[in-house]
């Protein structure tokens, strides 16, 4: 886990001090969660775009032309 300081506005922080407080969390842990919450799925894409990255330029031959993708990935939705 990596440690980073963000600035809120005084009443951002007060809600979130009441908040986690009465969930039992930190604001730091509320904050996480909202994350997740808000940019989870993102994430994910990121880190697929990067695998298929290294993957690609491991073996740049694989590569196929965006037509023959999009008829190939149209007939798998088909199916």
């Amino acid at each position: 886990m990596k440690r980073t300081m963000i600035y809120l506005p005084e009443q951002t922080h007060e809600g979130l001090r009441k908040l986690a407080f009465e969930a039992n969390t930190s604001i730091a842990e509320l904050i996480r969660q909202a994350i997740d919450a808000i940019y989870s799925e993102d994430i994910e894409d990121i880190q697929d775009m990067e695998e298929e990255l290294i993957k690609y330029q491991a073996h740049p031959e694989s590569a196929i032309e965006l037509q023959k993708y999009l008829r190939q990935r149209k007939a798998h939705v088909s199916a």
